[in-house]
């Protein structure tokens, strides 16, 4: 079996697992059109931010029990789940072939995806996220079997696709981007604040085939990250960055 084979086998046994769970699950998802509500700070931590060359498959497992976590999801703004099923290997694709994500994101087939096909806005699509509560991941890093399982929230937002825009031609407007990005991290890091998540895995949003600076996303998250209204809110903030040493060391210097 190929490594593509593989990974095509794990998603569909994760569907199939869904299947057999379904009626015994509490998670639920909702489509964020709007930009979330700055609300008071319930917690006073003194916030701890790593940067890791790791897969985010084995952080979300290190986390005690009792503790809320959520992850940011890089989403392919056409396509449910992006290829997880063809065992295509990015970031959310991995998420979704080892966990139940998927049948929440399909939800939104013609409310996001559909909407991002017929306007795809110069390929910085919709602002808009998924919001799920509680899905369980059902396998860590070595994905090589079922684990007792971990719930997690997470926030499923598209990155500006660089890469497309100098495809099409489209001159670039940094300003445009970086100003996008900014206003993605802050919807997500306040759907995050407003579910009561105290415990993040983010990462090098849009830095891999979206082709988005490094420098400039960790930036974007840096001033995010240093509004009033996120001091205290957060314990732990983990940037999980696989194998993508230039994004690791652009995060490294610009958010430690």
């Amino acid at each position: 079996m190929t490594p593509t084979e593989r990974r095509q086998a794990l998603g569909h046994k994760a569907m199939n697992l869904y299947q057999v769970q379904m009626y015994q699950l509490e998670q639920s998802s909702e489509l964020v059109t709007f930009e979330p509500d700055e609300i008071p700070t319930d917690y006073n931590y003194q916030t701890k931010i790593y940067v890791k060359n790791e897969n985010l498959l084995y952080r979300l497992h290190q986390f005690g029990s009792q503790v809320k976590v959520g992850c940011m999801n890089f989403a392919d703004p056409l396509t449910p789940g992006g290829n997880f099923m063809l065992g295509v290997n990015a970031q959310e694709e991995a998420i979704c072939r080892n966990s139940f994500l998927y049948p929440e994101l399909k939800k939104y087939r013609h409310t996001y995806y559909q909407q991002n096909k017929l306007y795809p806005n110069d390929f910085f699509y919709s602002p808009a996220l998924i919001y799920a509560n509680q899905v369980k991941v059902i396998r860590d890093e070595r994905e090589d079997r079922i684990v007792m399982g971990r719930l997690v929230d997470f926030v499923t937002i598209a990155a500006p696709n660089v890469t497309a825009m100098k495809a099409a031609k489209i001159k670039l407007n940094t300003s445009r981007i970086y100003t996008d990005l900014e206003n993605k991290i802050l919807r997500t890091l306040r759907m995050f604040k407003n579910n009561a998540v105290t415990h993040l895995v983010l990462g090098a949003f849009g830095c891999g085939v979206f082709g988005n600076d490094p420098k400039m996303v960790a930036h974007a998250f840096k001033q995010v990250l240093a509004r009033l209204e996120f001091q205290g809110a957060f314990a732990e903030i983990y940037f999980d960055i696989l194998e993508n040493p230039v994004a690791e060391q652009a995060f490294r210097t610009t958010i430690l």
